[in-house]
């Protein structure tokens, strides 16, 4: 593969961040599960109808969902190492944290970029730990 460009895998991306998270919080026993990865869609509108760039996840403690704390500590750890965007979906019953290598962005928006979701249905930008 010498001299070719490698293709980003949004997995691959996040696995490399999410073990660093693991060591820097001392917690070995969190992992996470892809629920969604590339869909069908409009590439124009929907990153996850970009190949691997986009993927949603849920945490999971010892095999047991994750509390929201998890949640919120993994996402300040993205703030300060994820150079994508990332964002917490607080949906009742289908809590996850969408990811992506921003292959698709709003007109204007910058990386990184981080948010809240409810239902699916954007909230507020991120900007720092203290907005979570």
């Amino acid at each position: 593969m010498s001299g070719e460009a490698r293709e980003m895998r949004i997995n691959d991306e996040f696995q490399k961040v999410f073990e660093q998270y693991k060591k820097l919080a001392g917690n070995q026993n969190v992992n996470y599960v892809v629920t969604s990865t590339n869909r069908q869609g409009d590439p124009k509108k929907n990153p996850h109808a970009i190949k691997d760039n986009a993927m949603d996840i849920t945490l999971r403690t010892r095999g047991q969902y994750s509390p929201i704390s998890e949640y919120n500590e993994l996402m300040a750890f993205l703030i300060e190492k994820w150079p994508y965007r990332a964002g917490v979906d607080n949906t009742t019953g289908n809590i996850h944290i969408h990811l992506d290598l921003g292959m698709l962005l709003p007109k204007g928006q910058k990386m990184p970029y981080f948010f809240l979701e409810d239902g699916g249905v954007w909230i507020r930008e991120v900007k720092s730990k203290e907005d979570l």
